[in-house]
Order: structure tokens, then C-alpha cells, then sequence
């Protein structure tokens, strides 16, 4: 099924070669669990991650093949497909579990259709239906382990990866998916591959276990095969037999079985410090869970935790804004001037101005600046920044440019833009480009560094391809970063759109603040500034309501 010959591999570290095989050789067979035991360090997870192709090696072949299957036939239904269960599940936080239970059949281009026609049933099998339209935070440990062989077992995988995926569990979780992982292999015949610390697990799991003593590079490991004969025995134990209630992992075949696994264990370590004294001597989990309800519509969409925190976010703002007129209201009621007017006399104006229409046409021309800015800038900075954070030479060429800019005060380009650009509007939203474009381009750049490989692997591993890589986890991933970023960009652009208004302007928000103090209207003023700051108000509550609905993936509650 799978066959390595003669492969050799080694990472560079700092200029300097590693290598972690050398001239390895060795066969899996196929429908059987095949666990991998070593220390740490050993190259038990390179040699899942040669496997699967995620690396390749220098010298030798890697073979995944079937046996048993006529030519024109494997031909027809294409190359093995391989499932790779990482250490961390390799969920996708922000898909459901169905959806992440169907990745590997999306990735075959497969219908929608048949997608639900083959995912529901296993998830069924695996106790997750009730669970499907959840996300992944949503779930325990154990329960995201069975999502992931759901993954597996949808997509008809021929041969399943599975690095250490039990040990972050508690020790009644990871008996319970172990036992699960055993019946479903012995159903549907598939071939496991499994890394693992675990000496009884390796007995429990696996048919033979590979035995990696330790020694880089790997020139060979041992092989122990390992019938489970304590399993016939359990099941066939009667009430009068001594082993009657004995369950399998009690069973003291099992026993002897790991005291034999462990006994080769310590030879091959033995064997290993022995070969590594001779080469010095030349130069150098959670509680039980009650399945939430799935969203039916957009009514139950309020219900959404996210949903209730943006509108709590909002009485909270109302209650700060009351707090803060007591507070005008107390200063202009103590000083009795005439450029500190009582609230009252301010939103009176205000009223008025906006009854009259006079404040919709201001703030119409501030936003229409605002947004030509964010459609300029926001793009453009956000898809460059994702490209220098995935491109080491992209980000080479872009990032010292930026960076050298971007710490300059955009206002002092201003006198610059309105020679280059005019005294219009061009000149204006060039400069709240400048901040737009400085903040989406470093924080896209940050976020895109900051994505776990796992995830790029977990999806690239299923056959995906690069559109699909940034369809499906980059953009996702920065996501949080994105909305976070627009936020502090914006509130900073609304500062240089009220400064960048007061040059050569006869419409908005800005302008007019400054043409109502210049009249010593200051009743005027202040309702200007009233409807100032609802303007920036209102555009924090759309991306916060945005920030409510793409990003419910975050829940935990």
C-alpha cells in the first residue's frame, strides 16, 4: 500500500543541513493500523508529512498505492486519496462541522448533493448529527477528534495520516475515540497510519507497531507484529471463566503484549545510545455538552451570543453618551459662557439643521470621501499585505516601504497632494488613503505571517489548490484582523477628513464645523460636532455589526 525506497531527507537550519533520513526503506500494509513509536525528535511526524506529500525527498520514492485493483480501474478513479489527521484536528474554526466533515469531498469537486448524502450518515454514525450546523469551538476535544475522521471516512480515503490525535485528551475521552477508531477501521478496512507516544495505545490500536530507536538519520526501524489475541479471548470469556467482566485493556494478553512492545522498545533504546556513545567518540477536556439549536432563520439568528454583544455594545454606548451630556451640562451650567452653549440649545440646532437637510447634504459629502478612500486604499493595501505575508519576496520589496512611510504624519502630505492633486476632493481622499492604506497593508501583512501552518496543511493535504488555500483559510484567518484594523483606520481618517475639509472646501462635516466658529455661532458648532461624531459613531456600529455576523465562529456560548 504504501512503500518508501531508499529516501533520504534533511531540513536546513540556519544554512545547515539536518538530516532526519538516510537510505530508509519500508512498507505499510494495506487495510491494517500501522502505529509509530520513538522518542522525541526521531522523525515520526516527517515521515507522515513525506508520506502525504506535504514534504518531499531528496533522494528515494514514495509510493501510495492499491492492491488488488485492476489498472484500468485505479486509472479510472484516479490517484489514492490520503486524510492527515493532525495533532490538532486541522478544523477549520470558522465552517461548520458538516462543512468541515465535506472539505475532502469539495476538494474532488463532488456535488452538493451527494456531498450531504454521504457526510450526514457518517456523522450520524459518529454521534455528531445533533452537532452539525456547530462550530468547532463549540465542541470538546474528543468530539472534534471524531470530526476529523469523519473528514476521512466521507472522502473514502485510502490510506489515513494520524499524528499523535489522542493526546490532548483525558484519559476517559481518549479510551472512548479509541475505541471508536478501532470499529470503524475493522468496518470499513482502512488503512491508518498512527504516530504515537503511547506504548499501550500502539498495543491497543495497531496490527504491527514500528519501533524508531532514536538514531538521526534514520537508516531502518524494527517491526513487531501484533495479533490481537487478548481480544478473542475477552469476547470469548463466559461467566465462569476467570476472565469473565475483564475488559480488554485489563486482559493480561494485553498486558503481555505491551510488556513485549516495551521490552523491544528498551532494546532498540539501548541499541540506539549504545550507537550514539560510539559516534561521540568521533568529531562532531470538557464536560458533557447539550447540543445547541441550529440558526433556522434570520429570527434565530439574534439569538446569536455575538448578536446579543452588539446590541448590549450599543445600550452601553447610549448610557456613555448620556453620562457625557450630564457632564456638558454641568460645565455649561458652572462657566455661563457663550462658547460652552447647554446641551439643550445644542440639539435643538441640530434638529433643525437636520430637518432642513443641511446636515444629510454634509455628512453625505464626508462619507462619499470617506468610502472613495476605503474602495482606493482598503483592496489595494489588503491584498498586498496578504501577498508580502505569504511571499518572503513580496514582503522583502513591500514591507520597507511601507514601513518607512507609514510612521510619517499623513497630514504633512497634505500641502503636497493639493499641488499634485488640486484642491478638490482628489487631494482630500488621497490623504485618508495614505492612513487607510498604511494600517489594512500592516496588520493584512502581521496576520497573514501569523496563520498556522496546520491549517494550510490540513486543507493543501486534501488536494486543494491555491485559489481554494485563499478561499478557505487565509481569508478567513485575517478576517479578525481586517474588521479590527478598518476600525482603528477609519476612526483615524474621520480625524484627517475634519482637518482635510478645512482646506478649500464649501461642503462637509469638517467644513462646516469650522464655518460655524468662524460666525461665532457656537450653538451651531456644537450641533456640527454632534453630528460629527454620529457620523463616525454610525460607521463603528456597521463594522461591528459586520464583526457580529462573519465572525460568529468565535462563540463559545
Amino acid at each position: 500500500m504504501v512503500s518508501l525506497d531508499h529516501i533520504s531527507f534533511s531540513y536546513t537550519v540556519r544554512g545547515e543541513s539536518r538530516p532526519v533520513f538516510d537510505d530508509f526503506s519500508f512498507e505499510f500494509e494495506e487495510g491494517k493500523i500501522t502505529a509509530v513509536v520513538g522518542p522525541s525528535g526521531c522523525g515520526k511526524t516527517t515521515l507522515l508529512r513525506l508520506i502525504s506529500g506535504i514534504l518531499r525527498p531528496q533522494k528515494g520514492q514514495i509510493s501510495v498505492g492499491r492492491t488488488g485493483v485492476p489498472a484500468s480501474l485505479a486509472q479510472k478513479e484516479g490517484p489514492p486519496r490520503t486524510a492527515f489527521i493532525f495533532q490538532d484536528y486541522g478544523l477549520l474554526p470558522w465552517l461548520t462541522v458538516e462543512r468541515n466533515a465535506a472539505l475532502g469531498l469539495e476538494a474532488q469537486n463532488t456535488e452538493k448533493r451527494e456531498i450531504s448524502a454521504k457526510v450526514r450518515p457518517i456523522l450520524s454514525e459518529l454521534g455528531l448529527s445533533e452537532w452539525s450546523h456547530v462550530y468547532p469551538i463549540r465542541l470538546s476535544g474528543g468530539m472534534q477528534q471524531r470530526v476529523a475522521v469523519a473528514r476521512a471516512l466521507a472522502m473514502d480515503a485510502d490510506l489515513i495520516l494520524m499524528d499523535e490525535p489522542f493526546s490532548s485528551l483525558d484519559a476517559l475521552t481518549r479510551e472512548s475515540v479509541q475505541d471508536m477508531l478501532s470499529e470503524i477501521q475493522k468496518k470499513h478496512r482502512s488503512t491508518i497510519i498512527l504516530v504515537t507516544h503511547s506504548l499501550e495505545e500502539a498495543v491497543y490500536l495497531a496490527d504491527r507497531i514500528v519501533i524508531f530507536d532514536g538514531l538521526v538519520p534514520v537508516h531502518f526501524a524494527r517491526s513487531e507484529e501484533n495479533p490481537h489475541t487478548w481480544e478473542q479471548q475477552t469476547q470469548q470469556a463466559s461467566s465462569v471463566s476467570a476472565y469473565a467482566g475483564t475488559t480488554a485493556r485489563e486482559h493480561p494478553g494485553f498486558l503481555s503484549a505491551v510488556g513485549r512492545i516495551r521490552h523491544a522498545f528498551d532494546e532498540e533504546a539501548e541499541r540506539a545510545k549504545a550507537g550514539f556513545e560510539q559516534s561521540a567518540l568521533r568529531p562532531a477536556t470538557r464536560p458533557a455538552m447539550r447540543p445547541p439549536n441550529r440558526p433556522a432563520n434570520l429570527l434565530a439568528l439574534r439569538s446569536s451570543p455575538s448578536i446579543r454583544k452588539f446590541f448590549l455594545r450599543i445600550g452601553q454606548m447610549a448610557g456613555a453618551a448620556l453620562f457625557l451630556i450630564l457632564c456638558w451640562w454641568l460645565a455649561a451650567a458652572l462657566v455661563r459662557r457663550p462658547f460652552l452653549p447647554p446641551p439643550g440649545l445644542a440639539f435643538q440646532r441640530f434638529a433643525a439643521q437636520l430637518a432642513k437637510g443641511t446636515f444629510l447634504f454634509h455628512a453625505w459629502a464626508s462619507a462619499r470621501r470617506v468610502c472613495m478612500a476605503l474602495l482606493c486604499a482598503g483592496p489595494l493595501a489588503w491584498a498586498l499585505g496578504l501577498l508580502a505575508g505569504r511571499v518572503r519576496m513580496a514582503d522583502r520589496f513591500l514591507a520597507p516601504l511601507v514601513y518607512l512611510l507609514h510612521p510619517l504624519p499623513k497630514v504633512a502630505f497634505l500641502p503636497l497632494l493639493m499641488l499634485f492633486l488640486g484642491l478638490g476632493d482628489a487631494s482630500k481622499v488621497a490623504l485618508m488613503a495614505l492612513v487607510i492604506f498604511g494600517q489594512l497593508f500592516v496588520t493584512a501583512r502581521d496576520s497573514a505571517k501569523g496563520i498556522p501552518p496546520a491549517l494550510l496543511e490540513s486543507i493543501g493535504v486534501l488536494g486543494f489548490g491555491p485559489f481554494h488555500l485563499l478561499r478557505l483559510v487565509v481569508l478567513p484567518s485575517t478576517a479578525p484582523g481586517l474588521l479590527s484594523a478598518l476600525r482603528v483606520s477609519l476612526g483615524t481618517s474621520i480625524a484627517v477628513l475634519f482637518l482635510s475639509e478645512t482646506f478649500a472646501s464649501v461642503d462637509g462635516l469638517g467644513w462646516y464645523i469650522m464655518d460655524a466658529w468662524s460666525r461665532v455661532n457656537y450653538p451651531d458648532m456644537y450641533a456640527a460636532i454632534i453630528a460629527l461624531s454620529l457620523f463616525g459613531l454610525i460607521l463603528y456600529l456597521a463594522i461591528d455589526a459586520l464583526e457580529a455576523i462573519v465572525l460568529r465562529w468565535r462563540e463559545r456560548d
